[in-house]
């Protein structure tokens, strides 16, 4: 099945714009056309955007979807990861939370990515579960990469053996680990610790780096490991943010990750607002919101080895992109990340739209009974699935009233 969506303003590989028909076969581009030029092939569905902006689907590089919570856990600030992690299982709602399902935890927390436009997410669990949501229709999780959680005598008991799960990577596939979340002589020496183990090349992808000092980032920048930036947990969790600065003077690769929402983020346009909001008071603007979005796309995909099929839209790729209005007169990258997910047009996710405005109800005509009539945050959207009944058995769960602040869904009268 082809379809159509005509006159969009497209986000290139070089960041430029540019007038573009796309044109997508089931879960792929097949072909982006110049304006006025005829497909070669019959269209079944067509969807004039009328100028609207395109920007590939996003890539969250950093999530942990088993502890989808509807509201921050924990005591905040902490000197070291093991503090909050301890605070936030303690926690009433955390308990309450174990009576939820996997299934449950993992969609709301898919629905939590894909309204903000994240079409993929790298999920930092063990693949004996992530693996089981890995070709969910309402976002794609990252499938090959090995991980640990960190090189802590404190590290969660999914955490594998670092050494055996980075030589299993053989080098080529990414290689995920905590780092830099703490302030203690073990935590310091983390960096150190993944060198002489050997864990530490061009595969290896650092998450968080909070408290990271220069020797550990001189050793990543002779390493050519990459660091994944969690904007709203570094801020809650240890009320600061990695040495940007530095990071980005010595050119290691980065990117932008929301962590659970259990740590604070209600995803990733909230990350990336928090980013810029960094970058304008404290860095002199030393990181753009084009840049921004360039690290949740293209920069992302690069890290995760990816990019054939993500990261940007071109002939070939992953029909993973986001619609939505511009504003005249305002840079489109600010616009993008000033936005709220209820303000999108359309997410479209494998070629099927997962959330989008009333209008372009013809996309799902096929089969619109795959879809639910909602309000988020009040405005009316057309939401894949069935939300509504999966919000209503976890209250009936929990036996309580709760509102996910990412996902403050009503029913469509």
């Amino acid at each position: 099945m082809f379809k159509l969506f005509s006159n969009g303003m497209v986000l290139q590989p070089d960041m430029s714009f540019k007038q573009s028909n796309i044109l997508v076969q089931n879960e792929t581009i097949y072909d982006m056309l110049e304006p006025g030029q005829t497909p070669e092939k019959l269209v079944e569905s067509e969807v004039d955007l009328h100028g609207q902006i395109v920007f590939p689907g996003l890539i969250n590089a950093h999530d942990h979807l088993i502890d989808t919570c509807w509201q921050p856990l924990g005591e905040t600030p902490v000197e070291n990861w093991y503090e909050w992690d301890h605070s936030m299982r303690a926690d009433p709602l955390y308990k309450l939370m174990q009576k939820l399902s996997v299934t449950d935890l993992y969609t709301v927390g898919m629905y939590k990515n894909v309204i903000s436009g994240a079409t993929t997410v790298v999920d930092h669990f063990p693949a004996e579960v992530s693996g089981t949501f890995a070709n969910h229709d309402l976002t794609t999780l990252l499938e090959h990469f090995y991980l640990a959680h960190s090189t802590s005598e404190n590290q969660l008991q999914w955490g594998r053996n670092a050494i055996e799960q980075f030589n299993q990577a053989r080098g080529i596939l990414p290689f995920i680990i905590h780092a830099g979340e703490g302030k203690n002589k073990e935590i310091k020496e983390e960096i150190e610790t993944l060198n002489r183990l050997g864990a530490l090349e061009k595969n290896t992808v650092l998450v968080n780096g909070t408290c990271l000092q220069e020797s550990d980032l001189q050793l990543i920048t002779s390493k050519g490991a990459s660091l994944v930036w969690l904007p709203e947990s570094s801020s809650r969790i240890f009320g600061q943010q990695p040495d940007i600065r530095r990071i980005i003077e010595l050119g290691i690769p980065l990117t932008i990750g929301t962590d659970s929402s259990a740590s604070g983020s209600s995803g990733i346009i909230q990350d990336l607002a928090k980013a810029l909001e960094f970058s304008r008071q404290n860095l002199d603007n030393m990181i753009s919101a084009q840049d921004l979005v360039k690290m949740v796309t293209i920069d992302a995909a690069r890290i995760f080895g990816i990019e054939k099929h993500s990261g940007s839209l071109a002939p070939g790729k992953r029909a993973n992109f986001i619609v939505f209005n511009d504003r005249e007169n305002v840079d489109p990258f600010e616009h993008f990340i000033s936005l709220k997910p209820e303000n999108f047009s359309m997410v479209i996710h494998k070629g099927t739209m997962v959330v989008g405005n009333d209008e372009f109800r013809k996309l799902s005509s096929i089969d619109f009974t795959q879809y639910s009539e909602v309000r988020i945050n009040g405005i009316a959207k057309l939401l894949y699935g069935r939300p509504i009944q999966l919000l209503d058995r976890i209250r009936h769960k929990l036996g309580m009233d709760i509102t996910f602040s990412f996902f403050n869904l009503t029913a469509e009268e």
